[in-house]
């Protein structure tokens, strides 16, 4: 990401380092343009790392992040619906699914939302543990009902706690009823 950057000439203007106690993670920032930057940080979850840029126009922003999927070594969106449609391992299936909602776009979007409700209905508990975490990259009302219905009827204790925890965040992030 740094040799992207340079060759570029964008300046670095923010560096955060791990810091688990305050639940921070690494994130290095790079002005790409007056009013937008580049963002490159890991995931706690899957381990992945991934960028972000946020710009003043949603328009300046696209043109930024295809700039930078067309000259960074990233999965697309088809790969990764591929790669989880394909899977058939449960613990693969679950980090697929995390890599995917991570690499949704921040606005509603129809296929990975269906993907997710799916995993959030899957008998399998590794794949619902995953399917909760999931709705966190983007949080949205539509998963609401599932949740409230893991929380309540889950044969899996620790499953039920954690929707409902879901739950208390989007309703902390005031994320309505659908």
């Amino acid at each position: 990401m740094a040799r992207y950057a340079a060759e570029n000439g964008w300046p670095k203007v923010e560096e955060t380092s791990d810091d688990p106690d305050r639940g921070t993670l690494r994130e290095v920032v790079w002005r790409i343009a007056s009013g937008a930057e580049l963002h490159y940080t890991v995931d706690d979850a899957t381990g992945c790392p991934y960028v972000f840029v946020t710009a003043s126009w949603r328009n300046l922003g696209r043109g930024f992040l295809e700039h930078a999927e067309q000259h960074l070594d990233v999965l697309s969106r088809e790969e990764l619906f591929a790669s989880y449609d394909n899977a058939t391992d449960p613990e693969e299936r679950a980090g697929v699914l995390l890599l995917l909602a991570l690499g949704s776009p921040q606005e509603f979007d129809q296929e990975g939302f269906e993907r997710i409700s799916a995993a959030l209905r899957d008998p399998d508990p590794v794949i619902r543990e995953a399917a909760i975490y999931a709705t966190s990259y983007t949080p949205s009302r539509h998963y609401r009902p599932l949740l409230e219905e893991i929380a309540r009827r889950d044969p899996v204790g620790q499953l039920r706690r954690d929707a409902q925890d879901m739950l208390d965040a989007y309703d902390e992030a005031g994320i309505g009823e659908p």
